[in-house]
């Protein structure tokens, strides 16, 4: 295919991307090297270029890196559209309509904020390649990043072109696609100071965790404590917050001063609804008793008994039932691995020990009004929750 147009949502996506579509498009030629268009190239040069024969080669691939401006789409996040009027495109749309000179490429790319349209992209659809790649938004602290087939694909031939021959196992995989998915470039970085670090052996899930989301004073913790039922990893990072000591977000990003309240509060009454809400929907389905610790903490309770034979029935009723905590508006079920954790957390508490929690919650959330965060609250409010028995 000699006529390629790549979009993207992320710049390093793009840029990979591309110089893969470029190297193809030039090596069907025969092995030319790009001609790489000015940033001031216009449609109608471009159209020029294509039909006019070369007196010193016979084939050619023309590359144009930015044709946003040419597209129907949205400008990425934090760039500035250009507000200039929109060039004349229909030169460009004709000589590709008429088909390219024998011997001739040519590969666009585009870095745009969404899916970009116009009569660019139908004729590029029509006589060539057009291919859009996504990126979902940064996940919240408490959500699951959700990756459709085609973002884990791209993203996992970017993870093992960065790995260069080093393995990494499939659960060290998916938890860094899962955290770092929504930044290709960090990915691709921590990638290879990964395989740095693992020298001769297999990048693991402890690896990955201890080098690039440390969990000690890190929100990292905080999901994992709620659902133990653990209260020491929380007030050690309450601890960290009250003396100044860095404590590092989700994304192992060092958290600004005095965000760690507010944060930690709203990751905690998130996952309060969450397990409620499971609480009644296993109720409804006849498994309450199967949400019991006894059960869940059974060896292969996980694989043996909930990954295909509980979660299935979970994630229909919660579709039924969307959205609700557990399914936002327009998004996705848990994983079966995350509603398994979800699930044997929500049988650590009673319905009362979290409808309390939940109803104490306003008192704490009026705390998030006042400089600085009152964290003396957040640790008796969360102490109230955890620390106690079950009734």
């Amino acid at each position: 295919m000699r006529i390629r147009l790549i979009a993207a949502s992320d710049d390093y996506l793009l840029e990979d991307r591309l110089s893969a579509a470029v190297a193809e498009v030039c090596s069907e030629l025969g092995g030319v090297e790009p001609e790489v268009q000015s940033e001031d190239a216009t449609p109608e040069t471009v159209a020029t270029e294509l039909v006019s024969p070369s007196l010193f080669a016979s084939e050619r691939v023309l590359l144009v890196r930015d044709v946003r401006e040419w597209l129907d789409g949205a400008a990425p996040p934090g760039v500035k559209a250009l507000k200039t009027a929109a060039p004349d495109i229909e030169p460009l749309i004709r000589v590709l309509g008429d088909g390219l000179p024998e011997g001739m490429g040519l590969v666009m790319g585009a870095w745009c904020g969404r899916k970009p349209g116009g009569g660019l992209v139908e004729a590029v659809g029509k006589t060539g390649s057009f291919e859009w790649i996504p990126l979902p938004p940064p996940p919240k602290p408490w959500e699951d990043a959700v990756l459709s087939r085609e973002q884990q694909q791209v993203l996992q031939a970017l993870l093992l072109r960065a790995a260069d021959g080093v393995p990494f196992n499939q659960r060290a995989s998916r938890l860094l696609l899962e955290r770092l998915g929504f930044a290709p470039r960090l990915l691709v970085q921590e990638v290879r100071k990964l395989t740095g670090a693992a020298g001769d052996g297999e990048v693991d899930e402890e690896l990955v965790r201890r080098l690039t989301f440390p969990r000690e004073r890190s929100l990292e913790v905080v999901r994992d404590a709620v659902l133990k039922r653990e209260l020491e990893p929380l007030f050690d990072l309450i601890a960290a917050a009250a003396s100044g000591a860095p404590v590092n977000d989700w994304q192992g990003q060092r958290l600004e001063p005095g965000r760690l309240g507010p944060t930690l509060f709203g990751q905690v009454t998130n996952l309060q609804h969450q397990l409620l809400y499971l609480r009644r929907v296993a109720e409804a389905a006849g498994l309450g008793d199967e949400m019991a610790p006894e059960q869940t903490d059974r060896r292969g309770w996980y694989s043996k008994r909930f990954k295909d034979g509980i979660a299935p029935d979970l994630v229909a009723r919660f579709k039924q039932d969307a959205p609700s905590p557990l399914i936002r508006p327009g998004g996705k079920p848990p994983t079966p691995f995350s509603l398994g954790a979800l699930f044997a957390g929500a049988g650590r508490y009673s319905d009362a020990e979290v409808t309390a929690a939940i109803a104490d919650a306003s008192r704490v959330e009026a705390g998030i009004r006042q400089e600085p965060f009152p964290l003396e609250v957040l640790t008796v409010w969360l102490s109230a929750f955890i620390g106690c028995h079950p009734r």
